[in-house]
């Protein structure tokens, strides 16, 4: 995908998330307007790395095993999170995203 065109389509999709929680909740807008930079660089980086992203969940078993861990840590403190306010389990989730995609990234550069 050309570089243009897929920090384009990431900020599209970034700025659709942003603004639907911003939409939808009276919580801190600092912590709002955090989101959208977060999920730009999230979704730009799926973009660019999907194919070693997808690739990551066919490994071997203890790859599976710290990637079940992970998702299972992540989704008990994003359901916190969340209990907190949307904005914040937003941020959280994406947070967990960033790091799996940088991961994902790194592999497929080395």
């Amino acid at each position: 995908m050309h570089p243009a065109l897929r920090y384009v389509a990431s900020l599209c999709v970034a700025l659709i998330l942003t603004l639907s929680i911003a939409a939808s909740t009276t919580a801190n807008r600092f912590l709002v307007a955090s989101l959208l930079p977060l999920y730009w660089t999230v979704a730009s980086l799926t973009l660019a790395h999907r194919h070693a992203l997808f690739s990551l969940s066919r490994d071997a078993a203890p790859a599976r095993k710290r990637g079940a861990l992970v998702g299972g840590v992540g989704a008990l403190t994003g359901g916190f999170l969340l209990q907190t306010s949307i904005p914040a389990g937003a941020a959280g989730l994406g947070l967990l995203l960033l790091g799996t995609v940088s991961t994902a990234a790194d592999v497929d550069d080395r």
